[in-house]
């Protein structure tokens, strides 16, 4: 499985940078992955050969990580002042 961030929503897309390597743009149907995702979720995803998703699972550990990493570097930033 790869590890997708979910960039933005464009209308019923879902727009994914894989991570790692954030130059590789997926545009995903919404209906495709796991409800309630959010933009900044990080989720796994195992692809048909088609290119359409076969199985897309939330990974909380991993986005929460990543919003207390990004939040503790904007605390930085501020206090540097």
């Amino acid at each position: 499985m790869e590890k997708y961030t979910i960039d933005r929503f464009e209308g019923e897309l879902a727009v994914l940078l894989l991570s790692g390597n954030e130059t590789v743009q997926k545009d995903v149907p919404k209906e495709q992955l796991p409800d309630g995702v959010q933009e900044g979720d990080v989720i796994k995803i195992k692809w048909m050969d088609d290119g359409t998703v076969k199985e897309a699972t939330f990974n909380k550990e991993e986005t929460e990580s990543r919003k207390e990493k990004a939040k503790s570097l904007l605390e930085k930033l501020k206090n540097k002042k």
